[in-house]
């Protein structure tokens, strides 16, 4: 009898443990899902539909793109990863366009990897629009601004909008140093997102 008690505590556990990844829209497994938007912007901007993943890229200091989440939740954290050329600050900036909602915080991300960092949360209701942006602080030269962007192979403007799952890709743009150059290619800096 013990043994069927061990078997059906761990078997509940094991049930527990799978369903704890929320990219399903369902309440009742709420965590914060960090590939949320990472996956949607893998997924759309993938080579099989046109683009390729440029690692260091667009040399300007603010890199900036407005998506539409069709889900309540919550922003809950961001990820980006630092060129090989920089290991100091940016400043990370979330605005819920909507509500006013925002955060803003300084950042410094790993270079070798993509970095998840908890953030203030940033409430959204479905259709709300948002505005990411990541902006340099204190650079000395211009191939430090560099960072992930998704470009079309022939070098055409992002065809926005671009709707994968329940994230709709709106416009980027890129300035500072120069620019602006509006819809060149998406930034790659995913938000983790809590759905309520």
């Amino acid at each position: 009898m013990k043994n069927l008690k061990k078997i059906a505590l761990l078997s509940i556990l094991s049930l527990f443990t799978l369903s704890s990844c929320d990219n399903d829209d369902d309440s009742t497994n709420n965590i914060c899902d960090d590939s949320y938007v990472s996956t949607a912007i893998t997924d759309a901007f993938s080579t099989a539909n046109g683009y390729d993943d440029l690692p260091e890229y667009m040399d300007l200091k603010t890199h900036k793109y407005r998506i539409k989440i069709n889900a309540d939740g919550e922003i809950c954290s961001v990820g980006y990863q630092n060129p090989s050329t920089w290991t100091g600050n940016y400043i990370i900036e979330i605005i819920n366009e909507t509500s006013t909602a925002s955060y803003s915080g300084t950042h410094s991300f790993s270079q070798t990897q993509l970095d998840y960092q908890i953030i203030s949360p940033v409430a959204v209701s479905a259709g709300d629009i948002i505005t990411v942006m990541r902006t340099i602080s204190n650079n000395t030269s211009l191939n430090e601004t560099v960072g992930r962007i998704l470009r079309k192979s022939d070098y055409t403007d992002v065809p926005y909008p671009i709707t994968q799952g329940n994230v709709e890709f709106l416009s980027s743009n890129f300035y500072g140093s120069g620019g602006p150059v509006p819809n060149l290619g998406q930034p790659y800096i995913p938000l983790g997102f809590k759905v309520n």
